[in-house]
C-alpha cells in the first residue's frame, strides 16, 4: 500500500463537517483520502510525507466547461461578440486542423489546468475531424497528461459551419463507440449533448436523451447570448431552456453551460427536474455576452458550478480568477458585498463542481473516502500576505501562479510547479510553431 502524509498547512476542505483547519493534515492510501483532521497527525512508517507548512490545501479545483480543443487559438479574434468570433476567426482557424492539432491543442489546454490547480476539466469537444478520429485522440492526450477530464463529444447534424457537421447516424456510432472505448478507465469518462441547441435534429435529440437514460453525462450550451432563444424560437417556435423542458431533456444526468438569458419559469423549469448550471463569468464578460442571475439559480436550489471556459475566449485557464470574478459580478450588480461570498465560490468551484458533473461522492471535498485530487498553494508570496481570512485570501489574492503541487488520485503530477508527467517547453514550442501554420492557412491577420 502506498501511503503519503500532508502535513502542517492550512485545510480549505469544502467539507461541510469541517471546512476550515488551520493545522491540519491529510493521509492517502492508494490514492484515496483515508483520514483528514487537525494537528499533524499520526506517522505512518513507509509514507511519503509533504510539509505543507505556510501552504493553503483545497481539493483540485473541477473546470466545469472548458474547450481545450480551442487552446491553438488562443487570443484570436479578440474584441467580438460570440458569434462573430465563432465565424471571423475561430471556426475558420479550427477548419485547418488535423486530428493531431487536436491532440496537441487538448494536450497544452490540459497542462495549464493542471499547473493552475484545476485537477478535474469538463472538455466541450468539438472538430472538424471526426472522421479522422479526433475525439478518440483527444481522449488519449488528456489521459496522458495525467488530468481528470470528462470528455463531452458536442457535434451538429444540421446547419452550423462547413466542415463540422456530421449526419446523425455518424454522431451515433462514433459517440457510442468512444463511450465503449473509455467505458472502465478511472480517470477518463466520455459524455455527449449536441453543441448549439438549433443545430440538431428531433433525431439527434432523442439519441442524446437514449444515451442520458443509460447513464451518460448530457453537456450543453444553454441561453448564453440573446440569439441562442431567437434562433431556437425560430426553429422550435420555443425558448432555448424552454424546449429542454418540453422535449424532455432536462434532468440530474445534464449540464447547462452559461444559462445568461432565462426566463423566472425556465429557472423553475431548471430546478424542478434537477438540472445543473454551470457558470462562467469570465468569458461572458469578455465576449460581452452577459451576467447569469446565479443568485436567482441558488436561490432555487439549483446547483452551480464554475468554469474557465475555452483558453481561446477566457484566454486563460485560471480558475482562481474566475472565483473572483463569480462573486465580483455579483456584488457589483446588486450592490450587496454579501450576495456571493469567497466562500461561497470556492465551494461553487470544488463540490458544486463536482455535484454538476456527477462525481460528488467521488471528488470534490477533502473527505475521507473521496479520491485524493489536491491543490496545495504556496502563500509565501507579498501578494498574499498578511492572511486573515484564508478563503478570501484563496478567492481575492491568489492566482494560478502560486500553485505549487498538484495531486490527481494521490498521484504527483505537478511539483514545485513543474509538470511531471511531460516535457511542457516541448509542448509549447510545438504549439506556438502549429498555431501560427494554421492561421496562415486559414488566411487570418
Amino acid at each position: 500500500m502506498k501511503t503519503t502524509l500532508i502535513q502542517g498547512g492550512t485545510l480549505l476542505t469544502a467539507d461541510p463537517a469541517q471546512p476550515l483547519l488551520t493545522d491540519g493534515h491529510i493521509r492517502i492510501d492508494d490514492g484515496i483520502i483515508t483520514a483528514v483532521g487537525a494537528g499533524a497527525g499520526p506517522d505512518v512508517a513507509g509514507a511519503e510525507t509533504m510539509d505543507a507548512r505556510d501552504k493553503l490545501i483545497i481539493p483540485g479545483f473541477v473546470n466545469a466547461h472548458t474547450h481545450l480543443c480551442m487552446t491553438l487559438g488562443r487570443s484570436l479574434g479578440s474584441d467580438r461578440t460570440l458569434l462573430q468570433w465563432l465565424a471571423e476567426a475561430q471556426l475558420p482557424f479550427m477548419a485547418q486542423m488535423d486530428s493531431e492539432d487536436y491532440a496537441l491543442a487538448v494536450t497544452l489546454g490540459a497542462i495549464e489546468n493542471l499547473k493552475a490547480g484545476n485537477t478535474t476539466v469538463c472538455e466541450i469537444f468539438f472538430s472538424s475531424r471526426y472522421t479522422d478520429g479526433a475525439d478518440a485522440l483527444a481522449a488519449a492526450a488528456l489521459d496522458e497528461t495525467g488530468i481528470r477530464a470528462l470528455l463531452f463529444r458536442c457535434s451538429s447534424d444540421e446547419e452550423f459551419a462547413p466542415g463540422f457537421i456530421e449526419t446523425t447516424g455518424e454522431i451515433d456510432t462514433r459517440s457510442k463507440e468512444l463511450l465503449q472505448r473509455w467505458r472502465a478507465h478511472d480517470r477518463v469518462g466520455i459524455g455527449v449533448g449536441p453543441l448549439v441547441p438549433w443545430t440538431a435534429t428531433d433525431e439527434y435529440w432523442a439519441d442524446t436523451c437514449a444515451l442520458r437514460d443509460a447513464g451518460v453525462g448530457v453537456h450543453l450550451h444553454t441561453a448564453e447570448t440573446p440569439e441562442y432563444n431567437d434562433l431556437m424560437v425560430a426553429r422550435t417556435g420555443k425558448r432555448n431552456v424552454e424546449f429542454l423542458a418540453d422535449e424532455g431533456v432536462l434532468n440530474e444526468r445534464v449540464m447547462l453551460n452559461h444559462c445568461i438569458f432565462l426566463a423566472d419559469a425556465e429557472i423553475d423549469a431548471i430546478a424542478a427536474h434537477g438540472a445543473n448550471v454551470v457558470h462562467d463569468p469570465t468569458s461572458n464578460m469578455i465576449l460581452a455576452s452577459g451576467n447569469a442571475p446565479v443568485l436567482k439559480l441558488r436561490s432555487a436550489g439549483v446547483t452551480v458550478g464554475l468554469a474557465c471556459d475555452g483558453p481561446a475566449c477566457n484566454n486563460t485557464q485560471d480558475m482562481f480568477e474566475v472565483m473572483k470574478d463569480a462573486a465580483l459580478l455579483q456584488k457589483v450588480t446588486t450592490r450587496d458585498p454579501v450576495s456571493l461570498t469567497a466562500q461561497d465560490v470556492f465551494t461553487m468551484a470544488t463540490m458544486e463542481g463536482a455535484k454538476a458533473c456527477g462525481m460528488a461522492d467521488r471528488i470534490g471535498s477533502l473527505s475521507a473516502g473521496k479520491l485524493a485530487d489536491i491543490t496545495i498553494v504556496d502563500t509565501l508570496a507579498s501578494h498574499l500576505r498578511p492572511i486573515h481570512d484564508p478563503f478570501a485570501t484563496l478567492v481575492y489574492s491568489a492566482r494560478a501562479a502560486d500553485v505549487e503541487t498538484v495531486l490527481v488520485g494521490g498521484e504527483v503530477v505537478v511539483r514545485n510547479k513543474k509538470l511531471l508527467t511531460m516535457d511542457e517547453g516541448d509542448i509549447i514550442r510545438k504549439a506556438q510553431l502549429r498555431a501560427e501554420e494554421l492561421r496562415k492557412s486559414a488566411g487570418l491577420n
